[in-house]
């Protein structure tokens, strides 16, 4: 695990460097690696002191290409100095590993692919700079000769395994980190095209919601205000329309407040305050608002509390709770109940909201605290908020506390919150 992570360290961190930026600082690391073992293959097996100086250089020059590319970002130099050096290695090696009965001709089809790999542009021009070199050293060759440092054919079979082994292996190693690094950037393009397909969606629904229970409410109260400012109707139906025109400017009200307290949520701007609260206090403040709505309907609100003391963000709370009993009431028959009860359950306060009123349809179950679902009518006509249960699913999550709930057609709903008791 350590080496792992030491590996990404030297490869630079993914929010840093890009994934060609990686690939040129790995390669220049494996090749630093596999040339410090050609320098120790070169002073001690073949015993080759020329070709080992001269690789020791490459190993100290490459190291210098790598810290260029990984700490100071210059990845031109690394690209250029990487390709530059690999042709005057190979040529060298080349000149005194026996020419064409060496085992140096291996080693440029894995050099390609390395200079394939770090050079994003340009690969022709690479392509046919391999084989010019190529076919000039076997010239220079067939022309002047090369040292010959073989004194047995065992020898140029030994030699030309290792070597062949060597970087077949960094060929290997070199494949599987790029199709790694491959795959896992076409694991995280999907899985960003999936995030942002639910974006859309969940856009398209907010300019649903705004289209149909923004703009239906605001035509509504345009049509009161004109028949308010009608010199024809009486003082009765005035006043009928006045009050009308308050319950329908507190529903607008309350749903641009969802509006803009879940989008302020969805933007990473909301900020959660944990302390130490009083579920009484909490309630006593909603109920203020709520309890208008319910003497509308005939409504007895009752409470059962066995534990007041919780962990929470106070307004958020109050949030969840308001859009709760909001729903409560809205879906409660007229001279019904609301139970709203507390306890504790395994060092949680477990917080109920019960009604007894129309329930929930079975095929909204699963999208209730999703954008997904629909408002629905309650049992007085009254509009729904359209993202109430939304906000409360996304702010009690902010507070590391838990939703749910139960449901019976013609029944009622009881909602259940559980939020930690003691700050962690």
């Amino acid at each position: 695990m350590l080496l792992g992570n030491f590996w990404e360290w030297l490869r630079g961190p993914r929010d840093k460097f890009n994934l060609e930026e990686r690939l040129i600082n790995a390669v220049g690391l494996l090749s630093v690696c596999t040339l410090f073992i050609f320098v120790v293959y070169n002073m001690f097996v073949v015993v080759l002191p020329e070709l080992a100086l001269v690789t020791a250089l490459t190993v100290v020059l490459q190291f210098v290409f790598f810290y260029a590319s990984r700490f100071r970002r210059n990845f031109n130099v690394a690209r250029f100095g990487f390709t530059f050096c690999s042709y005057i290695f190979l040529a060298v090696n080349y000149y005194y590993s026996s020419g064409i009965d060496g085992p140096v001709l291996f080693s440029f089809f894995v050099t390609l692919i390395i200079i394939l790999v770090i050079n994003e542009k340009q690969h022709y021009l690479y392509w046919l700079l391999h084989c010019g070199v190529v076919v000039s050293l076997l010239f220079y060759e067939y022309r002047y000769g090369v040292v010959n440092t073989y004194n047995s054919a065992a020898e140029r079979s030994f030699d030309i395994a290792c070597i062949f082994c060597i970087m077949l292996s960094l060929a290997f190693v070199l494949i599987k980190l790029v199709l790694k690094s491959y795959n896992r950037e076409r694991f995280l393009a999907n899985q960003r095209a999936e995030e942002l397909a639910i974006v859309h969606q969940e856009n398209t629904r907010l300019f649903s919601i705004i289209s149909h229970d923004l703009r239906t409410p605001l035509n509504n109260i345009k049509g009161y205000l004109e028949l308010l400012n009608s010199q024809l109707l009486t003082e009765s139906d005035r006043s009928m329309l006045e009050v009308q025109l308050l319950e329908l400017t507190n529903g607008t009200s309350d749903f641009l407040t969802n509006l803009l307290s879940w989008s302020k949520s969805q933007l990473d701007g909301t900020k959660v305050q944990l302390v130490n609260a009083n579920l009484d206090q909490l309630l006593d403040a909603v109920l203020a608002t709520i309890n208008p709505l319910a003497i509308k309907k005939n409504l007895v609100i009752k409470k059962e509390l066995k534990v007041n003391q919780f962990v929470a963000d106070t307004e958020m709370t109050k949030m969840v709770l308001r859009n709760l009993l909001s729903n409560a009431v809205k879906y409660s028959k007229m001279g019904g109940e609301i139970m709203i009860k507390s306890e504790e359950l395994n060092g949680r306060l477990i917080l109920s909201v019960r009604d007894f009123g129309v329930g929930i349809a079975t095929e909204k179950e699963i999208s209730i605290f999703t954008s997904q679902v629909s408002s629905s009518l309650g049992t007085m006509e009254e509009p729904g908020v359209g993202l109430g249960l939304v906000l409360c699913a996304d702010f009690v999550k902010l507070q590391k506390g838990k939703i749910w709930f139960n449901s019976e057609i013609n029944q009622g709903t009881t909602f259940y919150l559980s939020f930690p008791t003691v700050i962690s």
